[in-house]
């Protein structure tokens, strides 16, 4: 496993706040130096639109543009670069693909997600079952997991879309998108299937084609790149499919005043109306690239370690002080309580005391208290910047505190 001693001195947050613990990486990622490099080179040295190619530096632009478009190809290992939709971010993609589907839904359709999903993966889907009169249903859980040997007991053939993510972004417990994708299509090959990657981008390897899903979405900035840029991948058949949500710019061929009609172009054009967030994609692809070159294994497995040492340490020194409800994912993610007291009083006082910057509540996933009976909780999760040390500063900042509110 690869020595990150020095992972700190990549990232200049920490220059501007070193005594800073940050722990809140599910929520979003640090940038390191060469992604900031990358966003400031774009207006610096770019600064042009790559819609417009009639100028040799604005070409320059739009070929390091499509390069960005190549390296997440690679990245999640899709078939076609086409298919490789750039958006603002897991919110804008799956919006596009529930937009783009209303369609396909007749009244008494049926749409399958968990109560595990984070907003984002909620609400479109409530507002286009709303709009075309469909159902909206929960799929089995077992063990904080898809069941999928109970999926043959829900699905019917009026289930139209199932969506969930691959990884939650609360408790963290896998799903298994190969072996769900497969028993959804055995049980109604028309289903489409969407995954949100958002939180599992980082934790475990996208393959599209190993997968057999017909959309994956995620976000650059949980990825050590920049906000406001996205990934919305789909099957070339079913993109095509799609109604855009933005229209404008950049996405048309033509426009019939008479008929009040447009000509759509090609994949990906088609979907990326208006001018796109350059400097956010010449980041992100500068994000990439800092991902390929330590390898996505070893971010995994280092970020797993500190899971393991962070649940050792807790059942040491605060079994009796602290709630933990995920002990046993290895997914980096840790999420507690501590009895009796408020999680946003305690992410509030390790912020300002204690300057660990951890999460509170429910963490935009509005439902699960459903599933742990437990609303709001405190929410820790790590990557490669963290170390043991400030594990060990954590729970001694908790252990040593009798009033979260007293010295606030």
């Amino acid at each position: 496993m690869q020595d990150f001693r020095e992972a700190k001195t990549w990232f200049p947050f920490f220059t501007n706040h070193p005594n800073e613990i940050y722990f809140d990486n599910s929520a979003t990622t640090l940038k390191p130096q060469n992604v900031i490099d990358a966003i400031g080179d774009y207006y610096a040295k770019y600064a042009t639109n790559p819609h417009n190619t009639d100028s040799d530096l604005a070409y320059q632009t739009a070929v390091k543009f499509e390069e960005v478009r190549f390296k997440v190809q690679q990245f999640i290992n899709a078939p076609q670069v086409e298919e490789i939709i750039f958006t603002a971010g897991t919110t804008a993609g799956i919006n596009q693909i529930a937009y783009g589907l209303r369609k396909l839904i007749q009244p008494g359709d049926e749409i399958f997600l968990t109560q595990q999903e984070h907003g984002a993966n909620i609400l479109p889907w409530y507002r286009l079952a709303k709009e075309c009169q469909g159902e909206i249903k929960y799929l089995p859980e077992q063990n904080y997991q898809i069941d999928i040997t109970a999926l043959e007991k829900v699905i019917s053939p009026r289930t139209k879309i199932v969506t969930f993510a691959n990884i939650p972004n609360i408790l963290g417990y896998e799903n298994d998108v190969p072996r769900i994708v497969k028993r959804l299509k055995t049980i109604n090959p028309n289903i489409i299937v969407v995954v949100d990657c958002a939180q599992g981008v980082l934790h475990t390897k996208t393959d599209v084609q190993g997968w057999g899903a017909d959309f994956i979405v995620f976000s650059a900035h949980k990825m050590f790149g920049p906000t406001g840029v996205g990934v919305l991948w789909g099957k070339t058949n079913l993109l095509e499919q799609l109604e855009p949500l933005f229209l404008g710019g950049g996405m048309n061929n033509a426009i019939n005043p008479t008929d009040l009609t447009y000509r759509k172009k090609a994949l990906p054009a088609c979907l990326e109306g208006g001018t796109p967030n350059v400097s956010g994609i010449f980041g992100f692809g500068a994000a990439l690239d800092f991902i390929n070159k330590i390898g996505l294994d070893n971010i995994i497995s280092y970020a797993e370690s500190l899971k393991a040492y962070a649940v050792t340490q807790f059942e040491e020194h605060l079994k009796d002080k602290v709630i933990v409800y995920n002990k046993t994912t290895p997914t980096p993610i840790l999420v507690f309580n501590i009895k009796e007291v408020f999680s946003q009083d305690v992410a509030t006082h390790l912020g300002t005391i204690d300057h660990i910057t951890v999460r509170s509540g429910d963490h935009c996933a509005r439902l699960i208290g459903a599933v742990i009976n437990e609303k709001n909780t405190v929410r820790i999760s790590f990557t490669i910047y963290n170390d043991k040390n400030d594990i060990d500063e954590l729970v001694q900042a908790i252990k040593k505190e009798t009033a979260f509110l007293g010295r606030l």
